[in-house]
């Protein structure tokens, strides 16, 4: 893994006077241009994101899905694609089928299951994000399914459960190294900040301290007692200090959120993360982080590092709107961060432990490259359990972004 995949399918949002979406294909499909109705349609588009997935989350009973649920499951999630393609593209059957004869031409056995999943890379400012991963490109409208088995087969269909899917921020470009350092133990060190009062993020701690806890030093929780003295842009913006103050060879590769998000209002910089521990609460809006990443950023004698990729789990009772979720990824790849993987909305506890795992243990366990982990957990949860809320999932990463392999044992990963 010495450099990045070049996409499959790249889908380039481009803002002038009028909206276009430029798909190209790395097959020699040609291209489609797609210029979009009318202005304010993308924000219009998240806002039925929004209401979609809450829904969605409304008709899912728990983590796991029976049966008899499947209908009302899939109902609800392909009428998400469907609303988006209505919004985004309109009723010009020229368009409609256009669009599906390119994505099935471009990616012709994206749907098989027994073949790696293709790539495809969103671009566009943090304004004109495709929801890409809802779309039901592959086929419009497909057989509605009676049981789990169908679901997993129909949910081919949507870009998110065939594709491993890249969103790039049209951002100055952050650091380029594509490996996450291990220490001279062979364990990848990750920062843990969390809501003590989450079931969910109790479950993820202690799944890092046990079953991964030969794979991962983990620094942490914060806050806890004595650590709430440093404030969070601290813990955001050094990564080689530690909570007790000493500096680390080899600073943290990942910064691990399990924690309430509050993204409700119009106003970017007013959204908010609330973390909590040892009788400490912390609330922080991110316009405050920002001022004080910008603080300790113009101080002299900067060190030079690789900043950590960033997960953030929002889960429980806060309330994250898709309308305003991408502040969250901006102010981390803004501050440098090789990556972001977060949600679209608050997903419900057990679920976000169970996304948890299965990113991380591909990604830890068995030294997957970050892309291809996603895309497992997020077909993990639809495979084992019938839940399709994986897919509100979004990641803003180079997918080849990987763990080192120990040097104490050969690792192979198979090409695939």
């Amino acid at each position: 893994m010495t450099g990045s995949l070049d996409a499959d399918v790249t889908v380039h949002v481009d803002r002038a006077e009028q909206t276009h979406i430029v798909f190209r294909a790395r097959n020699g499909t040609p291209s489609l241009r797609v210029t979009l109705p009318q202005q304010g349609v993308l924000d219009e588009a998240r806002r039925a994101l929004d209401a979609g997935l809450l829904e969605l989350k409304d008709v899912l009973p728990a983590l796991d899905v029976d049966d008899r649920d499947v209908p009302k499951v899939f109902s609800a999630l392909h009428r998400i694609g469907r609303r988006l393609a209505f919004l985004l593209f309109g009723l010009e059957p020229d368009v409609i089928q256009g669009l599906q004869v390119f994505w099935n031409s471009a990616l012709p056995y994206g749907r098989n299951p027994d073949l790696p999943p293709r790539l495809v890379e969103c671009i566009g400012d943090k304004d004109t994000f495709l929801p890409l991963e809802l779309l039901p490109l592959y086929q419009l409208y497909p057989n509605a399914p009676a049981n789990r088995e169908e679901l997993i087969v129909e949910c081919r269909t949507l870009v998110g459960f065939s594709c491993m899917v890249k969103r790039t921020m049209l951002l100055p470009a952050p650091p380029s190294g594509l490996c996450l350092e291990v220490t001279s133990g062979g364990r990848l060190p990750l920062r843990f900040l969390h809501h003590e009062l989450l079931e969910g993020a109790r479950k993820e701690l202690g799944w890092f301290t046990s079953a991964a806890a030969h794979r991962v030093e983990v620094d942490g929780p914060y806050p806890y007692g004595d650590t709430a003295a440093a404030t969070l842009a601290e813990q955001i913006f050094d990564p080689r200090r530690s909570l007790a103050g000493e500096l680390r060879s080899v600073p943290d590769q990942i910064l691990h959120f399990a924690c309430h998000c509050y993204a409700t209002l119009n106003s970017p910089l007013d959204n908010e993360i609330e973390l909590s521990g040892g009788g400490q609460e912390l609330r922080v809006k991110l316009g405050t982080i920002g001022e004080d990443l910008l603080g300790l950023k113009s101080r002299p004698d900067q060190g030079s590092y690789e900043m950590p990729l960033v997960v953030m789990n929002a889960c429980g009772a806060a309330r994250m709107h898709a309308t305003s979720a991408l502040s969250f990824p901006y102010l981390f790849l803004m501050n440098g961060n090789r990556g972001f993987i977060g949600s679209e909305i608050e997903v419900p506890d057990g679920v976000a432990a169970e996304f948890s795992k299965a990113l991380y243990e591909p990604l830890l366990l068995r030294r997957l490259p970050l892309g291809r982990s996603v895309f497992e957990a997020r077909t993990s949860l639809l495979h084992r359990h019938g839940n399709p809320l994986g897919i509100a999932y979004a990641t803003y990463a180079d997918p080849q972004l990987h763990v080192s392999p120990e040097l104490t044992e050969d690792v192979h990963v198979s090409a695939n």
